[in-house]
């Protein structure tokens, strides 16, 4: 994994399909790949503040703004998906966009 830097990263959007039996599935789609400045994380932070101890791999992931990715999407690094946890805009000046992202659990 890497300590940060910039690094093509794969987003996939969800959409779901339901078969003839009526169960649903979901599929991801890839919608584009960027370059961003990926950090892995140990530990994450709370909404209230609270430092604690990451139980699962997480990572921060900063780029330019966009209004197109949403909770429900993956992305892709170096072979690992990750689920997206939470999307900010940390100055509120549509610029920049942080997106934390955890590994899906296989």
């Amino acid at each position: 994994m890497t300590a940060g830097g910039r690094h093509a990263v794969q987003f996939y959007s969800a959409s779901e399909t339901a078969d003839a039996a009526g169960s649903e599935t979901v599929a991801y789609t890839l919608q584009f790949t960027a370059m961003v400045d990926f950090r892995v994380e140990r530990v994450k932070k709370s909404d209230d503040g609270e430092i604690r101890q990451s139980g699962q791999l997480s990572a921060l992931i900063r780029m330019p703004f966009t209004e197109s990715i949403g909770f429900d999407w993956r992305v892709a690094y170096q072979g690992v998906f990750y689920d997206v946890e939470q999307i900010r805009d940390p100055n509120g000046l549509r610029r920049d966009l942080e997106v934390t992202v955890v590994a899906v659990e296989r």
